[in-house]
């Protein structure tokens, strides 16, 4: 019996153990179903290409596939200009063009985006390693990938929000009078040295009579050909099109064209190379050339964190040290850029500006292994891209491996590329960053406005580019300060018969400490007996009249603690001999009341009057 008993206790046991194993390890795949799920999630945002890929075809294909080699036409004789703009050797701007855009082509949510160097990058670039070295601006590169990771992982990607229209106008523009004029000594063939733009004119005026006309020449024929090219797009051709051979000769003219315009850059730069080539001579050479560039793909390595400069030796903290505020300065301008691309091209859609700020990020971190200068996906491009029917980013990808294959293979025909040419292609690619339409549009609505966009352009011209978008920033502060130290504050006289006589006030949004004074005295002025209804105008009321302010509450959000210390003040200057009806009030502007008063008056617009009526006798309600 007792053996009976025993089994029997046995197999019970074995059955809830059982019971427990199956239930824990049901719990164990549900948790691991749902981590799964997560995990694919997070895998499917970081990385957008799983998501166009299920649907990219061959349409897609070639669309991307033109609008990368178009690309590649422009960006390969940029990327070499802009290096030289940045003070570095040539490569290192073919270095900057190959990486970044096939990174962006897997993480990036843009089509018409294409990373790599930017003119107003490279001119922040030399205004911080000037006088140094390529390694400078490879660690600069590896740290603004840093900073902007951290702003995308951080959301704090509302900062770029807090730089307005007006301070981005006057910064781009004074960015493209100090490109234009850091180019002209190249136009004119002269070579000195200049980090200001006030110092580089005035050693252009004393450098004048070293003008080499050879030179010159060639940057006014290289400069009025891609103007030329540039305008073939908007010519008239007439064709008739009521055929369908008509139409068909028409669309083709138009792209021809087109594609003309749009590789100006490379044909212009293409054509001067030639005749460098053929004109070319060991002793009097006619043209200041680039020079030999180092041919091969860059070897992959760790940014330097020390490095070299004539018989000088910068550690690492050296190194940060002189990099200084550009280690902020750069990756903002750089985020701003591309943010601002991708909202011109959302096409009103809802943007992910987090995942597009940590796909920057990603790409400058990861360009910093491979000596890249600092890169983001400037407008000019973006613009040739979308009107080359991209489809996906993954044309990056085909621009990447053309500037692949340029490395490995024609390196050494740029040798004889004119540096008059290459200044002729930044001079003209930087003249459709000055904006001008913005100056009337300011002027008839906006002159306020225009006083921040002068201040900046003027600032980032004379004290330098990173000055000028942090005053430019500082006086935009200013000018938002003022208009919350003056918040909207209508107060009307209420005496209709139906309520009591009583003031009423309606804020809107939110009350802040810089407007604490102004409101409080302005209420506080309607104790009078003849008190201001609204600025600058007055009525009369009876003194007799009962003192009563209802205030409004329905569109009034949020109050910071000074104003709710300038309420109680508030309310001890009415309890004397009148009282303030709160009507309408959201939960936390409850809350918020009734942590600096005692027994405030809450009410709904519908029992208004019973309040009123009832509350009829002065009442302290402070604390």
């Amino acid at each position: 019996m007792y053996c009976r008993k025993t089994l029997f206790q046995g197999f019970i046991y074995i059955y809830q153990i059982k019971y427990y194993f199956c239930d824990k390890f049901v719990c164990l795949l549900v948790i691991l179903n749902v981590l799964k799920m997560r995990v694919k999630q997070m895998i499917m945002r970081f990385f957008p290409i799983f998501q166009w890929a299920k649907t990219y075809d061959a349409q897609a294909a070639v669309g991307d596939v033109i609008a990368g080699i178009t690309i590649a036409l422009t960006l390969i004789p940029q990327s070499i200009a802009y290096a030289s703009l940045a003070g570095f050797p040539p490569q290192y701007g073919l270095y900057s063009s190959f990486i970044g855009p096939i990174i962006y082509a897997f993480i990036g949510t843009c089509a018409q985006i294409n990373m790599g160097p930017a003119a107003i990058l490279s001119l922040l670039t030399f205004s911080y390693t000037n006088g140094t070295n390529a390694d400078f601006g490879i660690l600069l590169t590896f740290f603004s990938g840093i900073v902007q990771l951290i702003a995308g992982i951080g959301q704090l990607g509302f900062l770029v929000e807090f730089i307005s229209l007006p301070v981005v106008s006057g910064f781009t523009s004074a960015a493209a009078f100090l490109i234009g004029t850091s180019q002209v000594k190249d136009l004119l063939g002269i070579r000195f040295s200049s980090d200001t733009f006030l110092t580089t004119w005035k050693k252009l005026f004393l450098n004048l009579g070293h003008t080499r006309l050879n030179d010159t020449m060639l940057s006014v024929g290289c400069c009025t050909f891609l103007y030329i090219m540039k305008s073939l797009k908007d010519i008239k051709i007439k064709i008739n099109t009521e055929t369908e051979r008509g139409r068909r000769n028409d669309f083709i003219m138009k792209k021809f064209l087109w594609f003309i315009g749009v590789a100006r850059n490379a044909t212009v730069v293409a054509l001067a190379t030639v005749t460098a080539y053929l004109v070319y001579e060991d002793i009097n050479n006619p043209f200041l050339l680039t020079g030999p560039i180092v041919p091969g793909l860059p070897e992959i390595r760790p940014p330097p964190f020390e490095t070299t400069v004539g018989n000088k030796t910068y550690t690492s903290g050296e190194m940060i040290s002189h990099l200084g505020a550009g280690i902020i300065v750069v990756p903002l301008v750089a985020l701003l850029g591309n943010i601002a691309v991708v909202k011109v091209f959302s096409k009103g859609k809802k943007i992910d500006a987090t995942q597009e700020i940590l796909a920057i990020g990603v790409c400058n971190l990861v360009s910093g292994f491979f000596q890249s200068m600092v890169v983001n996906g400037p407008f000019s491009r973006s613009a040739v891209s979308h009107a080359s029917g991209v489809r996906t980013p993954g044309s990056g990808i085909y621009t990447g491996l053309l500037v692949i294959f340029t490395l490995l293979v024609l390196t050494p025909y740029f040798y004889f590329i004119p540096r008059a040419v290459l200044a002729s292609v930044i001079v003209m690619a930087v003249v459709q960053m000055v904006d001008t339409a913005i100056l009337k549009k300011l002027w008839k609505h906006s002159r306020l406005d225009l006083f921040t966009l002068t201040g900046t352009f003027v600032l980032s011209l004379c004290l330098g580019m990173e000055f000028g978008l942090i005053c430019g920033v500082g006086i935009d502060a200013v000018l938002l300060l003022y208009y919350h130290s003056r918040p909207p504050l209508e107060v009307d006289y209420v005496d209709n018969g139906v309520l009591p006589a009583h003031f009423a006030i309606h804020p809107v949004g939110g009350l802040y400490f810089a407007g604490a004074e102004r409101v409080r005295s302005k209420l506080v002025s309607l104790q009078h007996p003849a008190p201001a209804t609204t600025d600058g105008e007055a009525a009369a009321q009876p003194t007799t009249a009962p003192r009563i302010l209802v205030v409004y509450c329905d569109s009034l959000y949020r109050l910071d603690y000074t104003f709710m210390q300038s309420i109680r003040m508030l309310v001890l200057d009415w309890s004397q001999n009148g009282r303030v009806i709160w009507c309408d009030a959201k939960d936390t502007i409850k809350h918020q009341l009734k942590g600096v008063l005692t027994d405030p008056i809450f009410c709904e617009r519908s029992d208004l009057k019973s309040h009123m009526i009832f509350n009829t006798a002065p009442k302290t309600t402070t604390a």
